[in-house]
């Protein structure tokens, strides 16, 4: 073989050695990365979720997302959350079910690389899904930054104070006014934080002092238990891992009605509070707020003050109630008893109605339009909350026991879309009085 044909077979077999060598370490980065992209492996653009459910009314649910056989996230309570799972960014089909079916069916947006939390909300006939993303901007050197968010339905927009321990934030302007959200920096120390009435000082939400730390960045969530007026709250710190912090509310609210006629007028009051005064046979007043925890009800005379009934009890934060004053059973003392109000904003289209019996009169029902609306009603107790078609001129018919015998009526009732309504029978049999209030 000559010189320059020598040269070229060596110079041959270097390059396919070489081709080998480079084919070879190619392979080994390729089967990495098909371990690293395995089904359960977390990618650098994924999305970190984290789910909450604060739907009090759906019971412990289950999510899947896209088309997945499997739950993403199995039976979580009420008022309870998952750890963070990676997920792939961009929007995906999530579906939110509960021992009745699915409840939730929608497209949601993850952003990948970054931290968020799925919140489920709301009361069975409002019940909806948000996302807080881990998103407030960064502060200034020396402030801190707070977000509110929103999922209370029905409650509006509201004003948010915050206010340091030698501040009263009836003297002072709020952060946020007319929201029903927003993002503002104050400078570090400790605040309380406050929700009025827009353009008024009138509480609906109350959370104890808190430090607020240099250039952290906090999220003040806000859910319904049941009150469509009062909100409760869950504390989530951006980029923590700890979870979820449930907030309860420090104001409830309560309403009186008188449903006996032996004393004609009577005055009530909740704790030290003169809250309502001469509520006449059949009237409902309407609700005021008062502190949440253990308290009183005492149904007293106008004139001379004697209490009438009384009892203690425990108002939970964020929830509404009435209290009634009933005729005594059998020749009995008038009885003061009272129920817990559910006050969701209904199904478009519907209106949602209950019954209160608290007359003296046994296994009392309601027809709405000649049909029947709710099961046979004990003396001194409610029915659940039915909803139902709004609509202009109702017939109410009140019937009694299993005969369905009418005892009462109404002509005509207005029941407007959206709201929520208790229908009340009061007094003894023969001078029975129905009356309704809108509740929300």
């Amino acid at each position: 073989m000559s010189r320059l044909g020598l040269i070229n077979m060596l110079n041959t077999t270097s390059f396919l050695n070489a081709r080998r060598v480079l084919g070879g370490i190619f392979l080994g980065f390729a089967a990495l990365a098909l371990v690293g992209c395995g089904k359960n492996a977390a990618k650098s653009e994924d999305a970190t979720v984290r789910f909450l459910n604060l739907a009090p009314e759906s019971g412990s649910l289950n999510v899947l997302l896209n088309t997945d056989s499997s739950n993403w996230q199995s039976n979580v309570a009420y008022q309870s959350g998952t750890d963070f799972k990676s997920i792939p960014s961009g929007s995906q089909r999530v579906r939110v079910s509960n021992s009745g079916g699915t409840i939730i069916d929608t497209n949601v947006g993850f952003a990948g690389q970054r931290k968020q939390l799925l919140v489920v909300y709301g009361g069975q006939s409002s019940v909806g899904v948000g996302l807080l993303q881990n998103d407030i901007p960064t502060s200034s050197t020396g402030n801190a930054k707070l977000r509110v968010a929103s999922y209370a339905v029905g409650i509006g927009t509201f004003d948010v104070y915050m206010t340091l321990p030698t501040e009263d934030y009836r003297s002072v302007e709020p952060k946020l006014r007319n929201v029903t959200g927003g993002i503002f920096e104050v400078p570090v120390g400790t605040y309380t934080i406050r929700l009025t009435s827009t353009g008024t000082k009138d509480l609906l939400f109350e959370m104890p002092s808190r430090a607020f730390e240099d250039r952290k960045y906090y999220n003040l969530g806000l859910y319904n238990q049941g009150s469509g007026a009062l909100p409760n709250g869950f504390w989530v710190v951006q980029d923590d891992d700890t979870a979820p912090q449930l907030l309860t509310n420090s104001v409830s609210r309560v309403r009186a009605i008188n449903a006996q006629a032996t004393t004609a007028t009577v005055n009530v009051r909740v704790g030290t509070t003169l809250a309502f005064t001469n509520i006449p046979f059949g009237g409902i007043s309407s609700y005021t707020r008062t502190a949440a925890g253990d308290g009183s009800v005492a149904f007293t005379e106008t004139s001379l003050g004697a209490t009438l009934s009384a009892f203690n009890g425990t108002f939970a934060g964020g929830r509404d109630y009435s209290v009634f004053l009933a005729p005594g059973l059998a020749g009995g003392p008038v009885t003061a008893f009272r129920t817990l109000d559910t006050t969701f904003p209904p199904s478009s289209g519907k209106a949602r109605i209950r019954l209160v019996n608290a007359s003296s009169a046994a296994d009392l029902a309601l027809s709405l339009s000649f049909t029947p609306t709710t099961p046979a009603v004990a003396t001194r107790s409610a029915s659940n909350y039915v909803e139902v078609t709004s609509g202009v001129g109702t017939p109410v018919t009140i019937t009694q026991g299993t005969t369905a015998t009418p005892v009462l009526s109404l002509t005509g009732t207005d029941l407007t879309n959206g709201q929520t309504y208790t229908f009340v029978v009061s007094g003894v049999p023969g001078a029975l009085v129905l009356t309704v209030r809108q509740d929300n």
